[in-house]
Order: structure tokens, then sequence, then C-alpha cells
């Protein structure tokens, strides 16, 4: 599997993001402000929880890019014979439900959509559990450098 420049430019995208997200839906609840990491030089925006929500939801717009590029690119490969790797495979399904569920999240947020307390509660645990399971298992796959995808022998 031959990678392009703009594969390469995609991937690194898609790694900015992932992390950028993680780090502002920690920053989210709000956990920067209290312990004092808004105060390290560079990171002051991140204590704002607006400006901490705004850029979470660009770093998710982009993921979500990164993500929809993907999933298209591996549609047109699978006829020569590229697969999903069991991690690719595994990191691919968190990934769509963190990204889904995201989309629910931002989608509350629009006038004229309310959810039900028990929803809200319920897709906010769904939200922030499956970015913590797709941050360890990115964090696994990177320290054991498995790949998402692999070529199939013929």
């Amino acid at each position: 599997m031959k990678t392009s420049l703009q594969d390469r430019i995609v991937s690194v995208i898609f790694g900015v993001s992932a992390v950028l997200a993680v780090f502002t839906g920690f920053g989210n609840m709000p956990l920067y402000k209290r312990y004092y990491i808004a105060d390290v030089p560079g990171l002051g925006w991140s204590g704002d929880f607006f400006t901490n929500l705004h850029v979470h939801y660009i770093a998710g717009s982009l993921l979500l890019a990164a993500a929809v590029y993907g999933g298209v690119r591996f549609w047109f490969e699978r006829k020569e014979g590229t697969r999903l790797t069991r991690s690719g495979a595994v990191r691919a399904a968190v990934l769509i439900l963190a990204l889904v569920s995201g989309v629910f999240m931002a989608l509350r947020n629009l006038p004229g959509i309310d959810y039900p307390f028990y929803a809200h509660a319920g897709l906010n645990f769904l939200h922030m559990s499956v970015a913590v399971v797709f941050m360890v298992l990115g964090i696994g796959c990177v320290a054991a450098r498995c790949r998402w995808l692999q070529k199939q022998s013929q």
C-alpha cells in the first residue's frame, strides 16, 4: 500500500485532531483551570470553557472529515485486496461510535433540540467513555505499531 502525500497529510490531520479533541474534551469538564494546567505558558486558552468548546468542535470536525476520507478511501481500495486489521476494525468501530455520539452531543446545543435528562446524561457518559477507550486503544496501537489496514496476499 503506497501512501501518497495526500494520505500522509490526512494522517497528520487525523492524529493532531484526535489528540486535540481528547485534550479539549478533558478540558470541557473543566479540569485545566482547577489544576493550573491553564497557567502553563501557551495553554491559557484551555481554561476558558467556550474557547475550549469551540476548539473541541473544530477538532471533532477535522477528525470527522479525516475519518470520512479514510472510509471512502478504504471503500475503493477494498477491490484491490485491502482489508482492515483486527485492531483497525476495533478502532474504526470505537471511532464511529465516538463521532456519532459527538454529533448528537453537538446537535443538542441547537435551538429547538432538547433531549430528556436521562438521554442527555447517557449520551454524555457514552461519549466520554468511548472517547477514553479510543484514546487508550490509540496509545496502545501506536506503542505496538498496529496498522489500520493490510493488503491481502493473493
